[in-house]
């Protein structure tokens, strides 16, 4: 109990990170799956962890967020990397550019990016059907992924209840290679 209360005492008083995400449970707990990918490379320093529904919700969450400390952002970018300064102004965003990270295009192209585990998740072999070309340049990463579980035991994927598994099955390590925003965001949530 008392080990308990340090834990959540000490997450309290440090980092903060709001991603967009659900925060409906009945499908799976969204934050739990960051949780398990974030603690690969953050043991002891982990950030407390808001889910924050859509990208608009995260953005107002994060802009009205009310503590000592600024939180970060984690969202969907939903467009290509060059128009990242474009979303930063167009959501009131540039004064705060240091904090805030981008899932390039989607989440779901940190999925396709390893698609061994899509493959083994799954239970089919999925990388075939994945474009050669660099994941970040899919426009709707979610799109293909609907399209290329479809026909799979588990059914197609869904944006929670696969979600949270699938996270928890990334390499942090991987991911810090193929995303510049998460090398960057594990960087300063490490210090």
């Amino acid at each position: 109990m008392e080990k308990r209360r340090y834990r959540r005492k000490q997450m309290v008083k440090g980092k903060v990170l709001i991603i967009e995400g659900a925060t409906d449970t009945r499908n799976g707990i969204l934050r739990q799956g960051f949780h398990k990918l974030l603690v690969q490379k953050l043991e002891g320093k982990m950030p407390r962890i808001v889910m924050g529904e859509g990208k608009k919700q995260s953005i107002d969450k994060f802009l009205n967020y009310k503590n000592e400390r600024s939180p970060h952002l984690l969202i969907d970018l939903d467009k290509d990397e060059s128009k990242r300064n474009e979303d930063l102004k167009d959501n009131n965003l540039s004064e705060k550019g240091g904090i805030v990270y981008y899932m390039i295009q989607e989440m779901e192209a940190w999925f396709l990016s390893q698609s061994g585990t899509l493959d083994s998740y799954y239970s089919k072999n999925l990388s075939q059907k994945i474009p050669s070309s660099p994941v970040k340049d899919i426009p709707n990463p979610s799109d293909l992924l609907y399209k290329i579980t479809d026909s799979t035991k588990k059914g197609k994927y869904h944006k929670v209840k696969h979600a949270v598994d699938l996270l928890s099955l990334l390499n942090a390590d991987k991911l810090m290679t193929d995303f510049e925003d998460f090398n960057n965001l594990i960087g300063v949530l490490n210090n």
